[in-house]
């Protein structure tokens, strides 16, 4: 069975003989070394609460509440009821993690190398990204994992009027795709998001294909628009990623390409005074990130279970690859090369403290580094 975000079989404490409670949390130093702002800053990132009820032995609720930026903003990360009926097809509903890509659904920040999380998963996949519905899922055969969900769109257009009796909460206000990608799209709380649109999401893992390696495949398929404006806006989001780990060797690599219909009719809607989208919305976005390290101890035959992750990854993430004709696109907004260098120490796998260094390029000859730290663990 799937046991996404269920952590109670390891290091989840026993609260009772059918709820058991995990979490995670991170603290950030970030030093920018270049630009106008170097402001050096600590950051309380986040501290999740997790839960996971057994209602009964085939219906279990999994649910996750984030506390971030030293507990001055709440954000429910998902709240779901599993439906456990074969190995092969179970039934998912409620707030669920959209499943796409390498980290949307295993984000927890033992789980990946770097302070922040890849900018690739920051820009073509708005991690974390939540979602609202239902769907299935299962392991029909050994090595295949798959899930497939019917879930709220995101939002490519937005005004600055009221409600409009769209959704609740801020009614989808603000929330909207621009020259930086479909991130704002997305809408930082279910109830601020707009559902006149649906959207298809699903992915596969394979998982036996060759020893240590997994490959895996996403999609996001959806008009966008809400109802706006008459054009759908439709969006094609395909990823594809790969893991693979030998011995002391393990690499990560993934690729995304967005297309998004009816830019034209979006843009116009943004540049029209007392709209809140941002316009520069591009036709074709497009993102590469490849990653790779190496776990020491064990090249070096040390025995010990610490584990130190020298660690490299190069980027290239074009939230503007390609803009509709009539609207210049915005040069600081392609980020044409980044490069992230750092180490890893995990003195179990349940923590981790990491320090690296970024360096970004952009499309309009600007570069940036910063350095950045971070404590991370899970419980």
């Amino acid at each position: 069975m799937d046991n996404l975000k269920d952590r109670s079989g390891s290091s989840g404490s026993k609260q009772h003989d059918r709820i058991r409670i995990h979490g995670y949390g991170e603290v950030h130093l970030q030093a920018p070394t270049s630009g106008a702002n170097q402001e050096t800053t600590i950051d309380a990132h986040r501290f999740v609460i997790g839960i996971h009820a057994l209602l009964a032995d085939w219906i279990h609720l999994n649910a996750e509440i984030d506390f971030e930026g030293a507990a001055q903003e709440l954000e429910m990360e998902f709240a779901q009821l599993d439906f456990l009926l074969t190995d092969s097809f179970n039934v998912r509903a409620g707030v669920m993690l959209a499943p796409v890509g390498l980290l949307n659904e295993f984000h927890e920040p033992t789980l990946f190398w770097t302070t922040e999380r890849p900018e690739l998963q920051v820009r073509m996949i708005p991690s974390s990204w939540s979602v609202g519905g239902a769907g299935i899922y299962g392991t029909p055969m050994e090595g295949v994992n798959y899930r497939l969900y019917v879930v709220n769109s995101l939002q490519s257009v937005s005004d600055n009027s009221a409600t409009n009796g769209r959704g609740n909460g801020n009614g989808g206000n603000n929330n909207a795709f621009s020259s930086n990608g479909i991130r704002d799209g997305r809408g930082s709380q279910i109830n601020q998001r707009i559902a006149e649109d649906f959207a298809v999401t699903g992915r596969i893992e394979l998982t036996k294909l060759y020893p240590g390696l997994q490959v895996g495949f996403s999609t996001f398929l959806g008009d966008t628009t809400q109802g706006y404006i008459d054009a759908g806006g439709f969006i094609t989001l395909v990823e594809a990623d790969i893991k693979y780990r030998k011995e002391w060797f393990e690499m990560n690599s993934s690729i995304v390409s967005t297309h998004i219909a009816d830019t034209g009719a979006i843009n116009n809607f943004c540049s029209i005074a007392g709209n809140a989208c941002g316009g520069g919305v591009a036709k074709h976005q497009y993102g590469v990130n490849v990653q790779a390290g190496v776990h020491l101890p064990q090249l070096m035959g040390w025995k010990t279970t610490h584990d130190i992750v020298p660690h490299f990854m190069y980027e290239r993430v074009r939230t503007q690859d390609d803009v509709v004709d009539g609207f210049a696109p915005s040069l600081n907004r392609n980020r044409n090369a980044i490069f992230t260098f750092g180490v890893a120490y995990l003195p179990i796998p349940d923590v981790s403290i990491k320090a690296d260094h970024t360096h970004t390029r952009l499309e309009n000859d600007t570069e940036t580094n910063e350095f950045r730290m971070s404590v991370s663990y899970m419980y």
